[in-house]
């Protein structure tokens, strides 16, 4: 009798970027760029000013025309879908610069993620309501639900958007600089959001300056210089490649790197 062996299959990658390139005229922000996430660990994407990081962030989420490559979502194409689609696809983000509505409440800012006012029937509604709650409470803002962003400090402001994003009840996560601007407490804190959103199978792709907090958080790191990977792999290996410390020699970034 022949032996069978039971053969499994590779896993599918939540995303996957192929030759990524985006180019405004002579400028190559992004130039053949390929990664790709598995599911449910945090990455991270280092990289100087300049070097394509956010750039990238918006080829994902189809806010900027592809010069050439494939953008794959769980083993789908969708690099040729407008951007409003990528809250359907399971992809949502957060912006380098906090985007809320001063004159609405925490709770209103998160429900606006989920486009209530388009959603018709009374049990899909309260389903909208449960899932902007959860997202609130995930998020650690539930006591403060009820106050506006000017009552919020910086950090607080950082959650209710990491709120609204995940309130669209994501597969993926990108998170451009969550903790900028933030104190030591702060950044703590979110690393700790993003570990426990990690815990419960969430997917997420973070960029961010802040070298010691990608070192602590991420499970996997990708390095970018002039549009390009330079080093990937487990965070402290890649922090102390050479191409990466000269990526960022003399500055305080190369020294945050010595550290790590």
């Amino acid at each position: 009798m022949t032996a069978v062996h039971a053969t499994t299959k590779p896993e599918v990658p939540v995303l996957e970027v192929r030759d990524l390139a985006v180019h405004f005229g002579g400028v190559k922000a992004v130039d053949g760029l390929s990664f790709s996430l598995t599911a449910g660990k945090i990455f991270g994407v280092l990289g100087p000013n300049g070097s394509g990081k956010s750039t990238m962030l918006a080829a994902v989420t189809r806010l900027v025309r592809l010069t050439r490559g494939e953008l794959l979502f769980g083993g789908e194409p969708y690099h040729h879908e407008p951007p409003r689609a990528m809250a359907g696809l399971g992809i949502a983000r957060t912006f380098q610069t906090v985007r809320l509505l001063e004159d609405r409440t925490v709770r209103e800012n998160v429900l606006l993620a989920t486009d209530d006012h388009l959603i018709r029937g009374r049990a899909a509604r309260r389903a909208v309501a449960e899932r902007v709650d959860q997202a609130i409470e995930r998020v650690g803002l539930t006591k403060v639900r009820r106050l506006r962003p000017t009552e919020l400090s910086y950090g607080m402001q950082r959650r209710v958007e990491i709120a609204r994003a995940i309130a669209m009840n994501p597969r993926l996560l990108l998170l451009d600089e969550p903790t900028a601007g933030m104190n030591r407490q702060e950044r703590e804190d979110i690393s700790a959001l993003m570990r426990g959103l990690q815990a419960e199978g969430l997917t997420q792709l973070i960029i961010e300056h802040d070298v010691q907090m990608m070192v602590d958080t991420c499970d996997h790191l990708f390095a970018m210089t002039t549009g390009k990977l330079i080093a990937e792999g487990e965070p402290r290996a890649v922090v102390r490649h050479p191409a990466v410390q000269e990526a960022y020699l003399g500055s305080r970034h190369g020294r945050g790197h010595a550290r790590a």
